[in-house]
């Protein structure tokens, strides 16, 4: 399904890219060369800026139109680049978006390190990407973390308090201890999962902040951003967000 969310103000230039008339860069020729309306009128001001669903902007007379925004959950494996182009020809997301056709401009809301795997929300809707990634939202993200030996109360404790980063200090909003699972089958070694919900969260964050208390992290798995999980989805598949979820989403952004 598509659906539209309320937008605001954009560069020209933006707006005639995402409608896939040409790129950024070409389409201030277009507006140099007096090709781009706005609103009936001839704009040559590369400055401008427009409200998508209320201006009318033309090429060479034909309106341009957005298309359908779109939102999807896919469940990045292990090994994944969570970047649309790699120079060292890694595996990337781009990859299975191409494997599904879904079309140019969709891409993942935040990001997930390699060695990690789990929930990303892709999208092509700019706002809705600036509102799930702006630190300042703080938009829960949920992790089931397996490490290699029991982590005692003390260590949980610290962790909930907030460990010292040097430069920040990295607090989660929960620690919850899961219990024993096996790492993999081939050598049936145990280790124990923990459940940590962030809310800013950086780069490589909670492996880093285990290993300043001493646990090496086997396994890293975000299973909820928000409200979305991965309920329902197998690694590596893309499926559309539910108007549920959409709904679920939606509410968040206006609690």
């Amino acid at each position: 399904m598509s659906r539209r969310m309320k937008e605001e103000q954009m560069r020209l230039n933006r707006y005639i890219a995402r409608c896939g008339a040409s790129s950024r860069r070409e389409a201030d020729k277009l507006i140099e060369s007096g090709r781009i309306g706005v609103n009936g009128e001839v704009c040559r001001e590369f400055s401008t800026r427009i409200i998508p669903g209320t201006d009318s902007v033309t090429l060479d007379g034909k309106v341009l139109e957005l298309p359908p925004l779109l939102y999807f959950k896919f469940y990045k494996p292990r090994g994944v680049i969570t970047t649309l182009d790699d120079p060292r020809g890694r595996r990337t997301v781009a990859e299975y978006l191409a494997r599904e056709g879904i079309a140019d401009g969709v891409v993942p809301a935040g990001r997930l390190d390699m060695d990690s795997e789990g929930l990303l929300l892709l999208t092509n809707d700019g706002g809705m990407l600036q509102w799930l990634t702006h630190p300042a939202h703080e938009i829960t993200k949920t992790y089931r973390v397996l490490i290699t030996r029991w982590p005692v109360q003390g260590d949980l404790d610290r962790l909930r308090k907030g460990v010292d980063m040097g430069e920040y200090v990295a607090t989660p909003l929960s620690v919850m201890r899961m219990g024993p699972q096996p790492v993999d089958e081939e050598n049936a070694r145990e280790g124990y999962w923990l459940e940590i919900v962030m809310g800013e969260g950086r780069k490589r964050e909670i492996r880093e902040m285990l290993s300043a208390i001493g646990y090496r992290v086997e396994r890293l798995v975000r299973i909820a951003h928000g409200p979305i999980t991965t309920d329902q989805i197998r690694p590596g598949e893309i499926l559309k967000l539910t108007d549920v979820e959409l709904g679920m989403l939606d509410g968040l952004k206006e609690s």
